[in-house]
């Protein structure tokens, strides 16, 4: 039997350039097959097979009076997914899911959660849900957790209103409660200027009003003179006269805000009407941006926060604690949110981000998808990952989270209470810049 003859050529393309093309295609179709055989490797080591997605549904607030802390926030949570899907993804009954996420611009407004929370569970199958940015808005966002028997996770709704007067099956909170936000400010107040006069000015919305309601009523427990206390509507423009009432009520110190664009008003009416020795505000400070807009002016001011990069958890900690650790290090949270974005992480990016970390280590624990399951295994867990300690109450409260108080310095942002992992001392008193 002859041989059958070569292929003819063709004019313009030699007989090596296809014999180069063939070799390519063919090396080419090997690497794919190498990176196929990798996956199943990979699943086959972890004794899993791939299961999947667990879609995870939430609002968020990209617009509106709160963009820029759920901007980040959201920030945090899809470093959170990336990460968790780079690392071998949930487990559950042998099988490996990665997480995906659904969620919707709520431009900060209550009106919409219902319709797009509806949504993203009837249309969209989100299986597991995170609540919006805000207390108002995890407050209308909570009974659809109930409604639709799924778990929510709460990391950026504080007030420890959403759950007066109800209960909340399925919402379980990852962050510290509201009436702790001003604490740290009024103990170091009474431990350092024990004279000074206080003057409390914030956001009239539940968050904001009951964190500055329980710090003033914490600070008369300890004796010390709380000389104005005023509340503001959320959206306003002007606290001028609210400014100059606090100065003429001789106040020292000023506590309060509310979030990040009433903060920014407040010290940049400060400039031209008074200068407190001591300025804690919620929320603003601890954003990248406070000190990018107001330069020198931000120095000296404080915040509370609910996390740090500086804070040091660690698995080596957690184990010293007799605690489970889960996902990245502090160090490796911040490497890894700076593939999502070049701006550094705030707290509200950690707490977005350790709210979905809570929520696969659940799913894990439970070894199974299902809510009863899930929300058994949260209400069990006594852990501790990058954003720090995670244990709750029978209601669904956060018990066992650390806030710390930062200070600006010099254009940085430390921790400088309580002492134990204090960067830096607190610097006092506030110059204005």
């Amino acid at each position: 039997m002859a041989e059958p003859s070569p292929p003819p050529s063709v004019e313009g393309a030699p007989v090596e350039v296809s014999r180069r093309k063939v070799i390519a295609i063919g090396v080419a179709v090997l690497v794919i097959l190498v990176g196929i055989a990798a996956a199943v490797i990979y699943y086959i080591g972890l004794g899993s097979s791939f299961g999947g997605t667990i879609k995870v549904g939430f609002t968020i607030s990209e617009t509106g009076t709160f963009n820029v802390e759920g901007t980040n926030s959201l920030y945090g949570i899809r470093t959170a997914a990336a990460w968790i899907n780079s690392h071998g993804g949930i487990v559950v009954q042998g099988k490996t899911y990665n997480v995906s996420l659904d969620f919707y611009d709520d431009q900060s407004s209550s009106s919409n959660i219902n319709q797009l929370y509806t949504k993203i569970v009837q249309q969209d199958n989100a299986r597991f849900l995170l609540a919006p940015y805000s207390s108002g808005l995890t407050t209308a966002a909570a009974p659809i957790a109930d409604q639709f028997d799924r778990i929510m996770l709460s990391h950026g709704g504080a007030a420890d209103t959403i759950w007066t007067g109800t209960t909340r099956r399925n919402l379980v909170e990852v962050l510290s409660p509201a009436s702790g936000y001003l604490k740290g400010a009024v103990d170091w107040l009474h431990a350092n200027h024990p004279t000074d006069k206080i003057a409390a000015l914030y956001a009239a919305d539940s968050f904001s009003t009951l964190a500055a309601s329980s710090a003033v009523a914490y600070a008369q427990s300890l004796g010390l003179n709380v000389v104005y206390n005023q509340s503001y509507p959320a959206t306003a423009t002007d606290l001028s006269t609210q400014l100059n009432a606090a100065k003429t009520a001789g106040a020292d110190d000023l506590i309060g805000g509310g979030h990040f664009n009433d903060g920014l008003l407040i010290m940049n009416q400060l400039k031209t009407i008074w200068t407190p020795k001591f300025v804690s505000l919620l929320v603003a400070v601890t954003e990248p941006t406070f000190y990018t807009q107001l330069g020198a002016t931000a120095n000296n001011v404080t915040g509370p926060s609910q996390w740090q990069a500086a804070v040091g958890y660690s698995p080596t900690l957690a184990q010293s604690l007799g605690l489970d650790w889960f996902g990245p290090t502090p160090q490796e949270f911040t490497q890894a949110y700076g593939t999502v974005t070049s701006t550094p992480p705030s707290y509200h990016s950690a707490e977005a981000a350790g709210a979905l970390f809570v929520l696969a280590d659940a799913i894990h624990r439970a070894n199974s998808l299902n809510t009863s399951a899930v929300r058994a295994a949260l209400g069990g867990m006594h852990v501790m990952n990058f954003f720090g300690q995670f244990q709750v109450n029978a209601r669904g409260l956060q018990i066992a989270h650390s806030m710390v108080i930062v200070q600006w310095q010099a254009g940085n942002l430390k921790v400088t209470y309580p002492q134990a992992v204090a960067e830096s001392p607190v610097q006092y008193p506030y110059t204005g810049g």
